[in-house]
């Protein structure tokens, strides 16, 4: 038996509504002729990020144009919300955690340099990594699109003023075993380290500042591996 076609999804930066016409970007354009290859009135599902996801069909003219036809689903953001302040590791490591991240559902993600990140162009990765949340959010059926910030410093993101009512936990071997009261606040930002770790001055400094230094468990985590368990662990712990 013939199974039907499987609807591809579409991220679109810009409001959305029924019965609106949205006119794709050139980028948006490219992935939908070029990587997708959706045809003329052809199906899609749209969603712009806000936890609304519509159906619509393609139209081509002149410009790459997809029809609004109807609100599929909508839902609200989660109550608890995980920040990822990820430290940069190599290339594909980095990529791995994000993706994985935004499909387990993180909230925002922060790049963070300390003593053992790997050294690179991080204005440029930024681009780089929010196409990667984009991919990660359409595949993975994703309603919200996790912000990716700035990348900043160790030592800025342990006194940040933005996140100083967050419950702050740095995963780290040296540290306690997590307990039921970690995963019960509404706010928590959790620190991964480097491929290589933290030195023994930064978890010294991190202490220092009412960080949380737990541990998961007694094998030595991979950095992406880390990132991935520690925000599963506080969803369902």
């Amino acid at each position: 038996m013939k199974q039907p076609n499987k609807q591809h999804r579409v991220f679109v930066n810009t409001p959305i509504d029924i019965e609106k016409e949205i006119n794709c970007s050139n980028e948006t354009a490219h992935h939908i002729q070029n990587v997708l290859r959706i045809k003329k009135n052809e199906k899609v599902i749209v969603f712009n990020g806000n936890g609304k996801e519509f159906q619509g069909y393609l139209m081509k003219g002149n410009q790459v144009k997809i029809q609004i036809t109807n609100l599929l689903r909508e839902i609200k953001k989660p109550k608890k919300k995980i920040l990822l302040a990820q430290c940069v590791s190599s290339s594909r490591n980095m990529d791995f955690a994000i993706q994985k991240s935004v499909e387990i559902g993180v909230d925002r993600i922060i790049p963070i340099t300390s003593k053992r990140s790997r050294p690179g162009n991080h204005l440029r990765k930024k681009d780089h990594w929010e196409k990667i949340v984009i991919h990660a959010a359409e595949q993975s059926h994703g309603l919200f699109i996790p912000e990716i910030y700035e990348t900043i410093g160790f030592q800025q993101i342990l006194i940040h003023e933005n996140f100083k009512n967050f419950h702050k936990i740095l995963f780290h071997q040296s540290g306690r075993k997590m307990m039921g009261n970690d995963s019960s606040f509404s706010e928590i930002i959790i620190l991964i380290g480097p491929e290589g770790g933290f030195d023994d001055k930064e978890i010294e400094d991190a202490r220092k500042e009412n960080w949380n230094i737990i541990s998961l468990g007694d094998r030595i985590l991979r950095t992406e591996t880390a990132a991935i368990v520690a925000q599963t662990l506080l969803k369902d712990f």
